[in-house]
């Protein structure tokens, strides 16, 4: 009905100034310690050529944001923050090293008791390593994070920090996907209200 319409639209001009009020960063960088970001849509990819290869971090923003720490957002503490899972492909004479890993929520990160590994303490971790030619297809051999042996999980994640990927990095990722996400989403908002007018 009209009035459903209406009133869609009526909340939508409060809830566009809200979220405006709370946007931390209206202008999105695109560049990022050295990797120059391009904006599709919804997928972000960083990029940055040396002269032996070119280093590629592809993420996507939807579905990024954590919602179990919703409850002291909506009470004022603490902000939603955009945790992608990201792909590093690493690429060099027609093949490509590839690494997907996922961002650890902080409730997670733990510091190590031994100092053996620093598995909890990192703030993102490996789920999948894969090298191949040309391509990727889906009938290329990949390995889970969880079985590699735990002195090529730590040589993997070292060889991450010396291509710039560090949790300092990973951090200002988070950032940068959670400002744009916010401003997808008052884009988002804003289109609604539009299509609820009947413009």
């Amino acid at each position: 009905s009209l009035t459903g319409e209406k009133e869609l639209a009526e909340f939508l001009v409060d809830e566009i100034a809200a979220e405006k009020k709370l946007q931390k960063t209206k202008n999105i960088p695109l560049e990022l310690d050295g990797f120059s970001a391009k904006l599709d849509g919804s997928q972000v990819i960083f990029q940055k050529t040396t002269p032996t290869e070119s280093i590629e971090i592809i993420f996507n923003i939807n579905h990024s944001v954590d919602s179990e720490h919703q409850n002291d957002v909506e009470q004022g503490v603490g902000e939603m923050k955009s945790r992608p899972t990201f792909d590093v492909a690493l690429k060099r004479s027609g093949k490509t090293l590839s690494f997907t890993c996922s961002m650890v929520s902080p409730t997670e990160v733990q510091p190590s008791e031994s100092g053996y590994s620093e598995f909890f303490s990192d703030l993102f971790t490996i789920d999948e390593v894969s090298l191949y030619e040309g391509d990727w297809k889906d009938n290329k051999y990949a390995v889970s994070g969880e079985v590699l042996d735990g002195t090529l999980y730590d040589l993997f994640m070292n060889l991450l920090e010396d291509k710039g990927i560090s949790n300092d990095f990973v951090e200002k990722i988070s950032d940068f996907s959670t400002a744009y996400e916010h401003s997808c989403y008052i884009n988002f908002l804003e289109e609604v209200k539009k299509f609820a007018q009947g413009n």
